[in-house]
């Protein structure tokens, strides 16, 4: 099975390196050749432990490749990852426009039926668009097929969160989809939850604005511990303790930040305003 990542930074990157160390062949495709080169040395873009390591090993055994030729890439691709950014508009809902120029690319150069597979986080209903889309314009007399598959990981410990997740959500609407999908991540052996396109989507929304919630939270109840001459931490400490709440993202502090949470909250939020 040949596997195309399109995009290199967290998503795409990370997610090429660890299906690579997992024994697959993998190709990675950005549009900077200077980057490009890097990656070949196995020197990352990013910042992320253990990354560097992954990229030289498995490009030097072979299984991890880099290039800027997308035509070649995609032309008998198996299975296509996307996993280009979704920044915020001005409005807050999500721009696409990288990943509907990634699928033109894909639409125009496969020459065998791939299976295409959105990592990127996008709006409920994207990946049912994505794939009208591809059918639309596809240009040779192959079928395509759309999946959804979220990924769950952080700054700083994204490989870890792919290597070991706690769960990987597949959202397909065909056998032939979850099966490609179940080959593909069999030597993870971590959980599957196979589900359909839409579900799979808001699963990745409804799991980030959650942490999101819980930090804001906690940053609200630091301000009333303040007021009644309470310790925060105390408080988070006892709290933990109950299963249903657990320890994590319970650190107050001056709000939440990094590439995610701050637009996938915006984007929910438009999402919900424009479905009345």
């Amino acid at each position: 099975m040949k596997i195309v990542v399109a995009g290199t930074g967290y998503v795409g990157l990370v997610t090429g390196a660890c299906l690579s160390e997992v024994g697959h062949n993998v190709t990675c495709v950005d549009i900077d050749e200077n980057k490009v080169e890097k990656m070949k040395q196995g020197i990352s873009p990013i910042y992320e432990p253990g990354l560097d390591e992954l990229l030289k090993r498995n490009h030097d055994e072979g299984k991890l490749d880099f290039t800027v030729d997308y035509e070649n890439a995609y032309k008998d691709a198996d299975l296509v990852f996307v996993g280009v950014g979704t920044p915020e508009r001005e409005d807050g809902s999500a721009n696409l426009d990288y990943v509907f120029n990634v699928c033109k690319q894909i639409a125009e150069n496969i020459e065998k039926d791939c299976l295409v597979v959105v990592k990127s986080t996008v709006p409920i209903g994207t990946n049912d668009r994505v794939e009208g889309f591809l059918q639309e314009i596809v240009k040779n007399n192959v079928h395509v097929e759309v999946a959804s598959n979220p990924e769950f990981l952080a700054q700083g410990t994204a490989v870890v969160d792919t290597l070991y997740a706690k769960r990987i959500v597949i959202g397909v609407e065909s056998k032939n989809a979850e099966n490609i999908l179940r080959k593909v991540y069999e030597r993870y052996n971590q959980p599957i939850v196979v589900t359909n396109r839409k579900r799979a989507e808001m699963i990745k929304y409804a799991s980030n604005d959650l942490l999101a919630l819980k930090i804001s939270f906690m940053n609200e109840i630091a301000n009333f511990c303040e007021m009644v001459g309470a310790d925060v931490e105390d408080v988070a400490k006892g709290m933990s303790f109950d299963p249903r709440i657990g320890d994590k993202f319970l650190n107050a502090g001056i709000g939440y930040g990094g590439s995610c949470f701050p637009k996938d909250t915006k984007a929910l939020h438009w999402l919900a305003n424009d479905s009345g």
